[in-house]
């Protein structure tokens, strides 16, 4: 066990005291001053783990050491004999002086490596901003004669869109003229049309109610009515204006002939009761005008004649409307025709107006893709500018800075290798 105690002031004595082993069981050695040698190889120790620039440096730095604390060994003997005051040395306080000059050249070497690398960022973000100023430069100047030739298309096109748009207004009203012609004919056409069919809504009744009666006739009907030797009068009368309506004789035996056909009530069914001959209209006028001949009057001879007595007065009622309506039907089918003709020349209209607006979409289509990217090119180049202009001041500013800072780095750079080492 070894024990070491400083034998400066009064401690050592009271310790002695008051353990008196310590005098009687232990060997004591004294050491006042460590020798010169003894004091370089401590600091040659504690310095061959700190890397400095060379091995020289080293063994120079160590015998620093030694040199400063040999001269404050001296300087405490001149302080002893001037002022009668005694300083203790010990090789405590070597070791701390070693310790803190590795201290303090660590320190040193982190605050002189953060001010390196800070002035070697800024250098750098001043040649990056440099950089990047040259590059928005050129892409401005590539940005211009782009920017210019979109301002001169968008401007075209403007005049281009105005140009159409006039045009398709132009055939707007055209068309909307002529769709109130169309209109108007409409109108006009369906007028003619309604009072045609007014017309013939008052025939139509009697009509229908003739093509039932006949739709209900069968052969027994048609047999009884062919049976009669000497037909009643009313029947007589009925089969003579069946017969002049077929244009056939007015005589019971073509009335027989007309009854004999298979196709009779067919043929009564179908007549073209459009286009009855006007002789035949002024042949059946006194059997119409006659009182006595009325379905009722004949349904009481015979029930089977009554239905064909119908559809003679039915055929006498359509042919009176039909020539009223006559002229109407022709006046519909003129009216008909303008309008189809007007119809079709408005739709052709209507077709080229519908390409012009389609056309002006497009171009208005254009103009809105054109504008947007104008505007986008206008945004881009005036934050170019901006850029630049914030650049400019930024590097105008530490243009001068730069070139002390890169002083300064080499400064830095150049202590350090000399006074501490390579990092």
């Amino acid at each position: 066990v070894v024990l070491c105690m400083s034998p400066v002031g009064s401690a050592l004595r009271v310790r002695c005291r008051n353990f008196p082993s310590l005098i009687n069981c232990c060997t004591i050695d004294w050491y006042s001053q460590w020798p010169e040698d003894a004091l370089l190889s401590v600091s040659e120790q504690y310095l061959a783990n700190v890397k400095l620039e060379s091995e020289e440096i080293n063994k120079a730095v160590a015998r620093a050491c030694v040199d400063v604390h040999l001269s404050i060994t001296k300087a405490n003997e001149l302080f002893y004999s001037e002022l009668r005051r005694k300083y203790y040395i010990t090789p405590k306080s070597y070791l701390d002086l070693i310790n803190m000059y590795v201290q303090l050249l660590a320190e040193k070497r982190e605050e002189y490596s953060v001010s390196r690398d800070r002035l070697v960022n800024g250098l750098n973000k001043l040649t990056q901003t440099n950089e990047v100023v040259d590059t928005m430069k050129e892409e401005l100047n590539k940005l211009q004669p782009i920017l210019k030739e979109k301002s001169e298309s968008t401007t075209k096109l403007i005049a281009q869109v105005e140009k159409e748009k006039e045009e398709a207004e132009k055939v707007k009203k055209v068309v909307s003229a002529e769709a109130a012609e169309v209109d108007k004919s409409t109108a006009e056409t369906q007028a003619i049309k309604d009072d045609a069919q007014k017309d013939l809504d008052q025939a139509l009744p009697a009509l229908e109610g003739a093509t039932k009666a006949l739709n209900a006739l069968n052969k027994g009907d048609i047999t009884e009515i062919k049976g009669f030797k000497n037909p009643p009068p009313l029947v007589g009368m009925t089969m003579e204006v069946v017969c002049i309506l077929l244009q056939q004789k007015a005589d019971w035996d073509s009335a027989k002939k007309v009854l004999s056909d298979i196709q009779f009530i067919n043929k009564l069914i179908g007549y073209d009761k459009d286009n009855i001959p006007e002789k035949v209209i002024k042949q059946i006028k006194k059997y119409i005008e006659d009182p006595v001949f009325t379905p009722e009057a004949v349904a009481k001879q015979s029930n089977a004649a009554k239905s064909l007595c119908m559809w003679c007065r039915a055929m006498d009622t359509y042919s009176k409307i039909a020539k009223v309506v006559g002229p109407k039907r022709l006046a519909l089918r003129e009216a008909e025709t303008k309008l189809q003709t007007m119809q079709a020349a408005l739709a052709e209209k209507q077709a080229q107006l519908q390409e012009v607006v389609d056309k002006v979409d497009n171009l208005q289509t254009q103009l809105d893709t054109s504008q947007k990217e104008l505007k986008d090119l206008k945004d881009q180049a005036d934050l170019s500018e901006k850029r630049l202009a914030r650049a400019g001041k930024l590097t105008s500013a530490l243009g001068d800075e730069a070139v002390r800072w890169n002083e300064t780095a080499d400064q830095i750079g150049h202590s350090m290798v000399l006074l501490i080492g390579d990092v």
